[in-house]
């Protein structure tokens, strides 16, 4: 019994940073060399194919290109944080990887925290990408609308705010890859826009301030912290802090959910 429990805790031996850190850079060479990646780098573009349409164009509607009824509010980042989130361990279970990240002496909430990490750092400099992107479509398509040097702290509250509508979204993503063996990206569409739609007009009376839009309390937060100089949103009965709790709320508890399910879950 002795020597039995010795080698269980010989397997997971090397420290936990290390662990980690050596997860996370598989990871990270898979999305270097996953064309996925440079798709969703591609689709940034779209917004700037609308911005000619913009008549006097001011920094005010640099900064309505991330609201919620927006290219990037609708598409951009519903398709970025979805593809990316659900294909963190749907794909490992697809090509069959999965197996061969649990034969190796991890836990299992290590595999999955090391993909999320992962998913995060590839998602945020994906974000901070497409920020630069429409910053810059906007500054040479609309010549005189914003002064480069000028509004670099604008692009830094769209980027933080587009950064936070991943995380968020990204997370809850994350747990239905983890928790479905099919269907898991047409389930994320589903509640994308079911969020998108319906949490507006079934929940908020046909309002576009509900309190049980996500996508509501992250422009919530944008407007208190990252854009207060060109916003002005709130939400009936909450405060700016309790929108940060609904936001910390979903990520912590989506990721539990996720360790919860991929420790019971039967892999083929």
């Amino acid at each position: 019994m002795k020597v039995m429990h010795k080698d269980s805790k010989s397997e997971y031996s090397a420290p936990l940073f290390s662990r980690g850190v050596f997860l996370m850079q598989i990871f990270l060479n898979k999305y270097i060399y996953d064309k996925k990646t440079y798709i969703l780098i591609l689709i940034s573009f779209l917004p700037l194919l609308t911005i000619g349409s913009i008549d006097r164009p001011r920094i005010d509607d640099f900064v309505e290109l991330i609201g919620p009824d927006s290219i990037v509010g609708f598409l951009i980042m519903p398709l970025v944080s979805l593809i990316l989130g659900v294909s963190a361990i749907s794909d490992e279970k697809e090509n069959k990887t999965i197996s061969q990240l649990l034969a190796r002496p991890v836990r299992r909430e290590e595999i999955l925290l090391s993909k999320w990490i992962t998913i995060m750092i590839i998602g945020l400099i994906i974000t901070f990408i497409n920020s630069i992107i429409l910053y810059l479509g906007f500054y040479l398509l609309l010549p005189g609308s914003i002064s480069f040097f000028g509004n670099l702290l604008v692009l830094l509250g769209v980027y933080l705010s587009l950064g936070l509508w991943y995380v968020v979204y990204a997370t809850i993503f994350l747990f239905i890859g983890v928790f479905l063996d099919k269907n898991a990206i047409g389930l994320g569409l589903a509640i994308a826009y079911f969020e998108a739609f319906f949490s507006q007009f079934i929940f908020g009376s046909g309002t576009e301030k509900s309190p049980f839009s996500v996508a509501n309390h992250i422009y919530h937060i944008t407007s208190e912290y990252f854009l207060k100089d060109y916003l002005s949103f709130t939400i009936a009965n909450f405060d700016v802090f309790s929108s940060v709790l609904v936001c910390i709320g979903l990520i912590l508890g989506f990721l539990a959910l996720s360790a919860f399910t991929i420790r019971r879950k039967d892999f083929p």
